[in-house]
């Protein structure tokens, strides 16, 4: 079949839209990835801040800020996590004492955006030192570190490299699985060039 100027026309014309279309759905999947996986303005300066502070990365804050909390200060879960950072008053009271060198705060400060920002940066960036796992982290922050431990010191739950590949409890796991997709997510849609 000979090819004349009308088929190279519509040929390239299909070319044109198809980039155009691939372009477009592209747009259109970052946007609805961005509203899934915000960064409200209220909570820029001070995520940057307790980044710098801690050195946890923006991506892993944003992460744990929409995973436990979705941003709610006030946000208290079914297992008494408080706030933003959905912590505990029991880690509370070890960042203050352990982390911090102070006397325990009241839990109620908890709902204090900055301070409940603050000890979860805390936390994490103690949790990283002692794991240097994001995974171990996650599993740790949304059980506890004796847990971990535990899991840790079973060859059932360990890869030959030593870190943790199951996690026996499913609500942990799901966590760790929630957090890992919300960083690769936040970084993809913020802090990749």
């Amino acid at each position: 079949m000979k090819l004349n100027a009308r088929h190279v026309i519509i040929f390239l014309l299909l070319i044109l839209l198809s980039v155009a279309f691939a372009f477009g759905f592209d747009a259109a999947s970052t946007a609805v990835e961005r509203r899934q996986y915000p960064q409200p303005k209220e909570l820029a300066d001070s995520v940057k801040q307790a980044s710098q502070e801690h050195g946890i990365p923006e991506a892993i804050l944003w992460a744990t800020l929409c995973t436990g909390s979705d941003f709610a200060s006030n946000h208290v879960s079914d297992s008494g996590e408080i706030g933003l950072m959905q912590l505990t008053p029991a880690q509370f009271d070890f960042i203050c004492t352990e982390l911090w060198g102070k006397e325990p705060m009241d839990a109620g400060m908890l709902y204090d955006p900055d301070t409940n920002l603050q000890a979860g940066s805390a936390y994490l960036s103690y949790l990283y030192t002692r794991y240097g796992v994001w995974e171990q982290v996650f599993a740790a922050y949304a059980s506890d570190t004796e847990t971990v431990n535990a899991w840790l010191s079973d060859p059932a739950y360990v890869s030959p490299q030593g870190v943790l590949k199951d996690i026996p409890d499913a609500r942990v796991a799901a966590y760790v699985k929630d957090m890992t997709q919300a960083v690769e997510l936040y970084t993809k849609l913020y802090y990749q060039s």
